[in-house]
């Protein structure tokens, strides 16, 4: 099945189309998504409710087995249920899959969740994309959340003062599991400081600093300070290992290792430490979707879940056909080729 042929068939069902490859819409009293998953596969996405997993899981595996067999699978993560239909064992991919498949779903006693994720109520006007599904919702309630995350973000509450405090206390427990490694195992594992960058950032989080590019600079700033800080303290151990000194013989070292430009610049031109930099700055490319995160950014997410609604009402008359128990008038026998 083609994109084009996927889209004609779900026009024939009166689906709304929310992108080339993707509509929505209502089918045995459930708002499902279906969608072109690549050649000879459709998906058919539905949001339930928390513990329906845990409840409907064996037996809907075993139902559906017994039902579609190999023409079908499906997975269930994070409130979203997905089938996953093979267009070229099922001729009829709409009426022997897509239908097919909730009524199984249904015949085990599911039902639909219908409840707003922002106020917890029914009675929802719109629906947004939540993973590959679309989860009822009020448009008061997304236009309030843009309401409140642009007053957040005109207001940015917060303090540099507890950010940057956070974001030093966030680096130092950063490289604790890479001074850990180093010291007990004599080990450098450079992935553990991509670690620090979001060590860093969580802890201005956190301490409530003011969530604008300053954090984005400081969880930087920090994260190098940090590599420092993690280099002199081995040495600073590595002294103290060889000249057999205690605790209470190396904490007066600390004041001169740190006024001494030599250390310094002897830490700043070792091996070891560019490469730390390397994957630090590795963990702030692979994290730069959070580190860069600002209440702009928070604004900007509650604009796009707003625009991507799409309208939720249900249809005024049930489908007559549909019969729990019985499945789907009609079902017709499935291809194995």
């Amino acid at each position: 099945m083609t994109k084009e042929e996927l889209r004609r068939l779900c026009q024939s069902r009166s689906l709304t189309p929310v992108s080339d490859i993707r509509a929505v819409g209502w089918e045995r009293g459930c708002f499902i998504a279906v969608q072109y998953a690549g050649k000879n596969r459709v998906s058919v996405s539905l949001p339930t409710g928390k513990d329906d997993e845990k409840t409907y899981l064996k037996a809907l595996n075993r139902e559906l087995r017994e039902r579609l067999g190999k023409a079908a699978g499906f997975s269930w993560a994070n409130g979203v249920l997905t089938f996953f239909l093979n267009t070229k064992k099922l001729p009829d991919v709409y009426e022997q899959g897509v239908l097919a498949a909730l009524d199984v779903l249904l015949g085990l006693g599911f039902t639909a969740p219908d409840a707003c994720p922002l106020c917890g109520r029914s009675g929802c006007d719109c629906a947004v994309p939540r993973g590959a599904a679309y989860v009822p919702a009020h448009r008061a309630c997304l236009e309030g959340s843009v309401q409140g995350a642009q007053a957040k973000a005109e207001k940015n509450a917060g303090s540099y003062l507890l950010g940057a405090l956070g974001a030093l206390l966030g680096a130092v427990v950063g490289i604790l599991p890479s001074l850990f490694t180093i010291i007990a195992l004599r080990r450098i594992y450079v992935l553990l400081f991509t670690l620090i960058p979001l060590a860093s950032y969580a802890g201005y989080r956190l301490c409530k600093g003011k969530m604008n590019y300053a954090a984005l600079a400081l969880a930087i700033v920090f994260s190098v300070l940090g590599v420092y800080l993690l280099n002199f303290t081995v040495q600073l151990y590595y002294v103290a290992e060889l000249f057999d000194l205690s605790v209470q013989d190396v904490l007066p070292l600390v004041p001169p290792f740190l006024g001494d430009p030599e250390v310094w610049a002897e830490i700043t031109k070792s091996e070891d430490f560019l490469k730390c930099l390397v994957f630090v700055a590795l963990g702030i490319f692979l994290a730069w979707g959070q580190i860069s995160r600002t209440n702009r950014a928070d604004v900007k997410d509650a604009q796009g879940v707003l625009a991507s609604a799409v309208p939720y009402a249900r249809p005024e008359a049930p489908d007559a056909a549909y019969d729990p128990a019985a499945g789907s008038a009609g079902d017709p026998t499935i291809s194995q080729e």
